[in-house]
């Protein structure tokens, strides 16, 4: 009876649920005994221990390994329901300049990338920063409007916009950033709606005349179209790859979707054959994250609802996709025409 009851307690002790929780980061028991051995500088009988329960873990032990591997450390409340914890990534504070978003983007791609199986279903109304950064005066221009608007920050509060503002670290940072996204398969559900944020953000920095050269705003709207041949092309083909190049039998798949009827988060859903992480974004480009099961089962539900409801785009789509397409450009242009007649009255 006492055996039963301490078997009991040990199963249902916090360690063990510690340990539970940490077994989802790596893709194998034997990884995360070798990678927790070299953390905790013991040896290999001395982790299994622990993760027995026979050895007790130290508070420090605890929280050098909760911060190592981002595990949750909050106490399970018994018969209640887990409520989903939505975390920043790295902290509320962590923007100080135009480089810290791309840094810590490029940390989280490493991740993913190191996810066996790994790939992500991505649903946006606007197009996804992947597309917009992969020319440098949007890229610029984008970069900027992130500064003046959500990371405000004091340095561009009143300059004009000028892609000098923009240090080619940054766009190596960036364009580092974008490539890393072309290496998984992806499906995506994209609105009728990708350009409007942009094509209104080019429109209001012209009219409250913060265009250091009014020559960039004719070189973005080119960078646009272009960004727009080489989405139908990827869509064509299936394949998602880098701008400006071509794609290989080894390019990752891409599927795209079209669905008017509910999409109207932004959302990224990174699956692997371990688990499942949610970003959605909060104030853009900012972001929080959750690994929470039954949270990323309901949005994964309600991706998969739009998608089997929506439109396929690829190359049997045929005249659905030339449409969709041949709609986009001609937002771009109608936003030219409107700028130079406005540009001629006053």
């Amino acid at each position: 009876m006492n055996m039963s009851s301490t078997s009991d307690a040990r199963s249902d002790s916090y360690q063990q649920i510690f340990f539970e929780r940490l077994t989802k980061r790596f893709a194998s028991r034997s990884e995360l005994v070798r990678e927790v051995a070299q953390v905790l500088h013991v040896g290999r009988d001395a982790v299994y221990r622990r993760m027995r329960g026979d050895t007790a873990l130290t508070a420090d032990e605890l929280m050098l390994l909760a911060q190592t591997y981002d595990v949750d450390t909050s106490i399970p409340r018994n018969n209640r329901p887990q409520v989903p914890i939505l975390r920043y990534p790295e902290s509320r504070e962590f923007i100080h300049d135009e480089y810290d978003h791309f840094i810590h983007l490029q940390k989280r791609l490493d991740e993913m990338k190191k996810l066996p199986g790994g790939s992500f279903d991505f649903a946006t109304p606007e197009l996804p920063m992947y597309y917009e950064f992969a020319t440098p005066m949007l890229r610029s221009f984008k970069v900027f409007m992130f500064g003046i608007t959500t990371w405000n920050l004091e340095k561009w509060k009143t300059e004009q916009f000028s892609p000098n503002l923009i240090s080619e670290r940054l766009h190596v940072i960036a364009q580092g950033v974008v490539r890393g996204h072309y290496t998984v398969p992806a499906r995506e559900l994209w609105s009728v709606g990708v350009l409007d944020v942009t094509l209104r953000q080019i429109n209001y920095l012209d009219q409250v005349g913060r265009f250091a050269d009014r020559a960039h705003i004719d070189q973005i709207y080119d960078e646009l179209l272009l960004i727009i041949d080489h989405l139908e092309q990827m869509v064509r083909v299936g394949k998602r790859y880098p701008f400006g190049q071509e794609p290989t039998e080894d390019s990752p798949d891409l599927r795209v979707y079209h669905n008017e009827l509910s999409n109207t988060s932004n959302i990224v859903l990174v699956k692997s054959d371990i688990r499942t992480f949610l970003f959605t974004t909060l104030v853009t480009p900012n972001y929080v994250a959750t690994s929470d099961p039954k949270l990323c089962a309901e949005v994964q539900d309600w991706f998969d609802n739009l998608v089997e409801h929506g439109s396929a785009l690829h190359s049997e789509a045929g005249k659905y996709a030339a449409q969709y397409f041949g709609h986009l450009r001609r937002q771009v242009e109608q936003h030219r025409e409107r700028m130079k007649i406005r540009q001629t009255l006053f």
